[in-house]
């Protein structure tokens, strides 16, 4: 299973990195832009101090060099300084230099022929530029503050109606019942957008699906309610013909085969309503109703014709003996399916019924299943190569496992075996009187 990816995260995290990433890069250019601004403030600053000591001096030539705060002149060699060296005859050098732990933005140049150095400290715009920086730095988190909450205002925005349409489905999913009438959404509740068209289209395909398993769950009920009939008659006839005196023990026998087949039917007959109706409520089953010993004991009877001709014998290992709160014909279905598939792909050797409070297990030592069928195993129509039937009878296992909260597990191996696992559902009832014994038929 995926892992669940919030689709408010991908709607607020492109905002919050888009917000930084913006705010970052116009901090990066104020902060070079006010740099740059800055060493042209110096140098302009400089070739104007430059410019107006040559001129004192070519009125007073014992006027003095600048010496403030901010700026000092000297000839070179300068006592004070004496790492400084002059520059290129003709060349007007401009460096940054860190002298006594002081920055100086420093110019060295020729008055008169003679090398001259004028220093700038730098202390005061290194402390401005510092301080423009983590005034950006702030503003950058501001802004991405801001793209946050508007982010976080926009896709609340945008997953409101999408929320409320979840919230719309999953009240529906709770309450569906194929007697309670279609889902109907109203797409006049939702913006006039793509998420309107969808819910219009959902409206859509829930009544077009609501018509197609209507007429699924009336066709099953129909024929089902009409072949009730016809199959009771038989049981009846067959049940008045098996007590009759003069009949042989063949046709007694016979008879009586018949007879359990028409029991089969009607219990086939009542699982198919009952999975057509699967919407519906059963209330009346919140008592322990279901006697899982005596269907083991009819499905078993029922497979002794189809292994008259095999040397197959079936062992039925009644270790609990569960009462279940569930329709008898739903677990007789599900029991008679798997063991008619364990008879039928069983040429010789044994098939065990191991019985338990919690679940049921049905083990046979015939042709085991390819690993490639696995994956499609309760598919409808899927069957192996040697298989008779239609493919259908694991899949009505499946079905009315999941309509019953029961578990089946498969393990087999081909030319070896098959062990189907059938985990039935909490509570199950321990009936009074469950000796431990193992019978063979």
């Amino acid at each position: 299973m995926q892992p669940y990816d919030s689709l408010r995260r991908k709607l607020v995290l492109p905002f919050l990195f888009l917000g930084f990433i913006v705010s970052a890069l116009l901090g990066l250019i104020a902060f070079a832009l006010a740099s740059y601004l800055e060493d042209r403030a110096v140098l302009r600053s400089m070739h104007v101090e430059l410019e107006s000591y040559s001129h004192r001096r070519s009125i007073h030539l014992d006027a003095l060099p600048v010496f403030s705060t901010l700026l000092q002149g000297h000839f070179l060699p300068a006592d004070d300084f004496p790492m400084l060296k002059p520059a290129p005859p003709g060349v007007e050098v401009l460096e940054t230099r860190s002298i006594e732990n002081v920055d100086y933005a420093v110019l060295t140049t020729e008055i008169e022929g003679r090398p001259f150095v004028l220093l700038y400290d730098r202390s005061h715009v290194q402390h401005s530029l510092a301080s423009l920086a983590l005034l950006l730095l702030l503003c950058t988190g501001l802004m991405s503050l801001v793209s946050l909450i508007a982010g976080l205002r926009l896709s609340h925005k945008i997953l409101e109606p999408i929320i409320r349409l979840l919230e719309d489905l999953s009240e529906k999913n709770r309450q569906v019942t194929l007697t309670g009438g279609r889902l109907k959404f109203s797409p006049e509740n939702y913006p006039q957008n793509e998420l309107g068209r969808l819910v219009r289209e959902l409206d859509r395909f829930a009544s077009r699906t609501y018509g197609f398993l209507q007429r699924e769950s009336f066709f099953a009920a129909d024929v089902s309610h009409e072949l009730r009939t016809p199959v009771a008659v038989i049981r009846g006839a067959a049940e008045v013909l098996v007590e009759s005196p003069d009949l042989s023990d063949g046709a007694r026998q016979r008879i009586a085969t018949i007879h359990r087949q028409a029991v089969r039917m009607t219990e086939m007959l009542e699982a198919m309503l009952l999975l057509a109706h699967e919407g519906r409520n059963n209330d009346e089953h919140d008592d322990p109703s279901c006697a899982m010993v005596d269907i083991l004991r009819d499905t078993i009877a029922d497979c002794q014709a189809s292994l008259a001709d095999r040397q197959v014998e079936i062992v039925s290992e009644i270790i609990g003996r569960p009462r279940l709160p569930v329709e008898r014909s739903l677990a007789y279905v599900v029991i008679s399916n798997l063991l008619r598939n364990a008879c039928a792909h069983t040429q010789e050797g044994q098939i065990v019924l191991s019985l338990r409070d919690q679940d049921l297990t049905i083990a046979d030592t015939g042709i085991g299943i390819p690993e490639d069928r696995f994956p499609t195993l309760f598919e409808r129509h899927s069957k192996g190569e040697e298989s008779q039937g239609n493919g259908l009878g694991l899949s009505i296992v499946a079905r009315v496992t999941e309509m019953l909260g029961w578990t089946v597990t498969i393990s087999s191996h081909q030319g070896v075996g098959t062990t189907v696992r059938v985990e039935f559902a909490p509570p199950y009832f321990q009936a009074e009187g469950a000796p431990t014994h193992l019978q063979t038929l």
